[in-house]
């Protein structure tokens, strides 16, 4: 069973899948396969046809790569056309004979993954908090944080979907309960 655990910018994704870990459980960030994809000659190929100057010392620069893109949801869907199949690619790879895997997945809805998973676990948070970590963890300003969560689904809507939901409002042991509590009910 191939579980996606999604959410916005600071809702706690990162946390619930390292409690999981502790848990026992197989975890897969997709971020970490995106590092490996970008150092892919074919794919570096193809960001630099597509976007140009987009590599520092040989290797694809994020912060190049987000100036061409960040708060244009065309350019975006686009980066995620072209990057979706290599990690679904990767994904195959590190999925193929595990039980049960749970995959942190920072782009979701509209791209390949979208379908690729059994289920979803949903981790939603209140907004300013979440700005708040975000600001404190990437040392950046709120305005950065809301052009991101500008261009990602919003909590109300990925609800409607049916995902299995888990608030982190709380404290970390009262997310650690829900974490516990949602995987027990997967058995």
């Amino acid at each position: 069973m191939k579980i996606a655990v999604i959410g916005g910018v600071g809702s706690g994704k990162t946390t619930v899948l390292a409690m999981l870990k502790e848990l026992g459980e197989t975890v897969i960030d997709c971020d970490a396969v995106y590092r490996d994809v970008k150092k892919m000659p074919q794919f570096k190929k193809e960001m630099v046809e597509k976007y140009g100057d987009v590599l520092t010392n040989g290797a694809i620069d994020n912060k190049k790569v987000s100036a061409k893109v960040l708060g244009d949801r065309e350019a975006v869907a686009e980066l995620n056309a072209l990057s979706h199949p290599y990690i679904k690619k990767e994904l195959d790879k590190l999925t193929a004979g595990k039980e049960r895997v749970f995959v942190e997945v920072q782009v979701f809805e509209g791209g390949l993954l979208e379908n690729y998973f059994d289920k979803v676990w949903l981790v939603t948070g209140d907004r300013q908090t979440r700005i708040n970590r975000v600001v404190i963890r990437d040392d950046c300003d709120t305005g950065r944080v809301e052009k991101i969560m500008a261009l990602q689904p919003d909590d109300e809507t990925r609800k409607k979907h049916g995902y299995v939901l888990i608030v982190n409002d709380g404290s970390l042991r009262e997310l650690q309960e829900t974490v516990q509590k949602k995987l027990k009910e997967l058995n």
